[in-house]
């Protein structure tokens, strides 16, 4: 790959993308050799033959959100064990979180260890439907109780408001936790990319006011901010330029997630820039203190550097860390389950949760 081939822009649709018949969103040549194969074959499969979201009206997928789904979506709204609640943010906003309650049969009667879990999506897209598989791993197989958040997203809101539905959770389980049949001092955080990112926010707010978190584990995570960043050449990270053309993340898709939710509008920046320095780069927070840590990093993916750093800066300050690189796959491929490193991903995630959480007796 040459410095030349790599986009400067937001990677609009292209005539060149579509002359003979060639397939909208197909994997870069570069990048095919790199890949695992059954991660190709997923691919090709699901997403190669439409066009990436990136390149589509963010109103026009909020007008038509079944057209645009991810295929690891699930809703079980309505299913055993599962619960919905609406809380409130400290802005006095109503938002939906959704509980995955463990089978009492198989891990007894409770009070359960709580873990919340934040979606990804660059803070535009996701929502209850995106991580459902990956919660219902965790309920019926560490019997840890699972709380999805259904935080604030852009550009219907600012830059802040969802990380601050994220906090108001951990905060309501301190007080509230016996309302879910939760134990109020066995709770970790995690999630996956911008949800990853607001995970490495929440442990730093949990430090400050003392609320004992029992792990973050942040999944391909963005850590630096990039709401200014103008070519992945600029980047302090590597991988953002070595990345540029990956498929699932690549610089054409950040480029579209800084314009929508880093937006030039006077007062979203004036808003925005009264936040504290770590909710925008949580890289650039204090690490003194914080909470055991996981960090999964994805070999082909643009933010796979950011999150290695993160973790650097971690065990400087003392803080217990696992890394792990996956290889051979770009970002978001934990949700792609038929894929060989999302079925390892699996394993990884229950067992750092089961890990960090105390032991629950299972029956039989």
């Amino acid at each position: 790959m040459t410095i030349s081939s790599i986009p400067q822009t937001n990677g609009g649709p292209t005539t060149e993308k579509y002359e003979n018949g060639a397939l909208p969103n197909a994997i870069h040549p570069d990048f095919l050799p790199r890949l695992d194969e059954d991660f190709v074959q997923y691919y090709n499969k699901y997403f190669a033959w439409k066009p990436p979201t990136h390149e589509i009206n963010v109103r026009e997928i909020r007008s038509n959100p079944t057209k645009y789904n991810s295929p690891w979506e699930r809703d079980y709204t309505g299913s055993s064990h599962i619960q919905d609640m609406q809380l409130l943010s400290h802005d006095g906003y109503e938002f939906k979180v959704r509980c995955y309650h463990p089978d009492a049969v198989k891990f007894g009667d409770g009070p359960y260890p709580l873990h919340v879990n934040f979606h990804g999506g660059g803070f535009v897209f996701g929502g209850l439907k995106g991580d459902a598989e990956l919660c219902k791993l965790i309920q019926e197989n560490v019997g840890v109780l699972v709380l999805d958040v259904d935080y604030r997203l852009m550009p219907e809101h600012t830059f802040g408001d969802g990380h601050e539905d994220a906090w108001a959770v951990v905060r309501w389980l301190r007080d509230h936790s016996q309302d879910i049949n939760g134990d109020r001092d066995s709770i970790s955080v995690g999630g996956i990319s911008a949800g990853g990112a607001i995970a490495a926010v929440i442990q730093q707010l949990a430090r400050d006011e003392d609320i004992p978190l029992k792990l973050a584990f942040l999944a391909v995570p963005t850590t630096q901010s990039f709401g200014d960043l103008t070519s992945p050449l600029k980047s302090p990270y590597p991988s953002i330029a070595e990345n540029a053309l990956a498929p699932c993340l690549n610089w054409a898709r950040l480029a579209y997630f800084r314009d929508v939710a880093f937006p030039r509008d006077p007062r979203a920046l004036e808003a925005i820039a009264a936040l504290p320095e770590f909710y925008r780069s949580p890289i650039n927070g204090n690490m003194k203190g914080l909470c055991p840590t996981f960090v999964a990093t994805a070999e082909l993916d643009p933010l796979r550097d950011e999150g290695e750093a993160y973790a650097e800066k971690l065990v400087e300050a003392g803080v217990k860390v696992t890394v792990r690189r996956y290889t051979g796959v770009p970002h978001p491929f934990m949700h792609m389950t038929p894929i060989q490193k999302a079925a390892l991903y699996a394993e990884d995630y229950c067992e750092a949760v089961r890990s960090a959480h105390r032991k629950v007796d299972v029956e039989g």
